[in-house]
C-alpha cells in the first residue's frame, strides 16, 4: 500500500487466484449524497506465476474503444489460459465516462494530466494516486487503450513516453510493447514535456508503458474495436500474460516522433478552421494548412494559415469551431530505430 495513504478502497483481493470482477470506490461527499462513494470497475485475472500486466480504459470519458475490449475481455477470458496476473480498469474515469466528457463534471480534471496524484485532493486527483500507489507497485507492465476522443481524429498509434531520467532497459522494453501492439505508427514522444500522464508516471516507476491511440472523433468505430482487440491480445501474448501463437516477427509500423519545433499548429485566433489536409498527408513547411474564417462576418477574408514545420499529418482537429490556441494538427516524423 502507498506510504502516502489513499482514501480508496476495493473489494478486490490482489493475491486470489481466478477471475474477481468488482469496485475500486471512491468516496464522495456530494449535494444529492452525502456519505456516498464513486464506483470504479476494476478485475483482477490471476492464475500462478507469471509478470501482472495493468490495462486501463477511459481514462478520458470520451474514448470507447478501450473499454468495450477490455470489458469483452473481463467476460471471456477464462483463468486458466493466464500465466502471471492481469488487472483490468475499464472505466479509469469513471465519472468522465458516464458524462462523455474529456474530464471529469466532478472536479474539471484531465486524469492524463495529474499523475502521480493526490490521495486526498480532488476526485480526479484521487483516482491518479490510488492507481500510481497502489496499482503500478504491483505490476510489470502497462497499457493504457485511448483513443483520440470529441476533439481529434488521430491515426492509429502506439506512444512511448520518453523522458531525459528514463532507464534505457525501460524504455527497450516499452518499445517493444509497441512494436508488437502492432499499429500503424510507434509514436516516441515527450508529450510536449508534461510527465503527468499515467504512462509517463508509469515509466518513472520502472514499467513497461504505452499508451494507444485507437478511435477517433469520440465516436465507436468498428475498425477501432476490431484494431483494439487484436492489437492488445498480440502484445499480451508478447508479454506473456495470456499466451498465444505469434507471428516470426511484429506487424510493420511506421516509429515517429512528433516534430519539435513548429509541428503542433495551434490556432492564432478565434474562428472556424477549414483544413486543407487529411490524415497521413506528406506537408511542407509554408504549405497552407486551412483557413481560419469569421462565419458570421462575411466582409472578412479568411486568414491563411500556414505550416511552420514540413511532416506527415498525424492528427487534427475535429470541431470546426476553434478558439485561440486550440490544436489544429499535429506533425510526425521518422524517428531513427533506437542503437544500443
Amino acid at each position: 500500500m502507498s506510504q502516502r495513504g489513499t482514501t480508496v478502497f476495493t473489494d478486490i483481493d490482489w493475491a486470489r487466484p481466478g477471475k474477481q470482477v468488482g469496485h475500486a470506490w471512491l468516496p464522495h461527499s456530494g449535494h444529492d449524497d452525502a456519505w456516498g462513494a464513486v464506483a470504479l470497475p476494476l478485475a483482477v485475472v490471476g492464475n500462478g506465476e507469471g509478470p501482472t500486466v495493468f490495462v486501463t480504459g477511459a481514462i478520458h470519458g470520451d474514448e470507447y474503444e478501450g473499454p468495450i475490449v477490455i470489458n469483452e475481455l473481463i467476460r471471456s477470458l477464462d483463468p486458466s489460459r493466464v500465466r502471471g496476473r492481469l488487472i483490468l480498469m475499464p472505466a479509469a474515469n469513471a465519472p468522465a465516462l458516464r458524462a462523455a466528457s474529456r474530464v471529469s463534471p466532478l472536479d474539471g480534471k484531465n486524469l492524463a494530466r495529474v499523475f502521480p496524484g493526490n490521495p486526498y485532493g480532488t476526485p480526479t486527483e484521487q483516482i491518479a494516486a490510488f492507481i500510481h500507489d497502489v496499482i503500478f507497485p504491483l505490476c510489470n507492465a502497462y497499457i493504457d487503450l485511448h483513443a483520440g476522443g470529441s476533439s481529434l481524429f488521430i491515426e492509429e498509434s502506439a506512444q512511448v513516453v520518453v523522458t531525459p531520467t528514463l532507464a534505457p532497459e525501460v524504455r527497450e522494453r516499452a518499445e517493444d510493447m509497441a512494436r508488437w501492439f502492432g499499429a500503424k505508427f510507434t509514436v516516441i514522444t515527450d508529450n510536449m514535456g508534461d510527465p503527468r500522464t499515467s504512462c509517463g508516471a508509469a515509466a518513472q516507476l520502472g514499467l513497461a508503458a504505452i499508451a494507444a491511440e485507437m478511435g477517433e472523433n469520440g465516436s465507436v468505430s468498428p475498425r477501432g474495436v476490431k484494431r483494439t482487440r487484436e492489437c492488445l491480445a498480440r502484445v499480451l501474448a508478447r508479454l506473456g500474460i495470456v499466451p498465444a501463437e505469434l507471428p516470426a516477427t511484429p506487424p510493420p509500423s511506421r516509429r515517429v516522433r512528433i516534430v519539435s519545433h513548429g509541428g503542433n499548429l495551434l490556432s492564432p485566433g478565434d474562428g472556424y478552421f477549414e483544413p486543407l489536409h487529411s490524415l497521413g498527408d506528406t506537408v511542407a513547411v509554408g504549405d497552407i494548412a486551412g483557413y481560419l474564417h469569421s462565419l458570421s462576418e462575411p466582409a472578412l477574408v479568411p486568414r491563411e494559415l500556414r505550416f511552420m514545420a514540413g511532416g506527415t499529418v498525424y492528427s487534427q482537429r475535429t470541431f470546426g469551431m476553434t478558439r485561440q490556441g486550440n490544436s489544429l494538427c499535429v506533425l510526425v516524423e521518422d524517428e531513427p530505430e533506437a542503437t544500443a
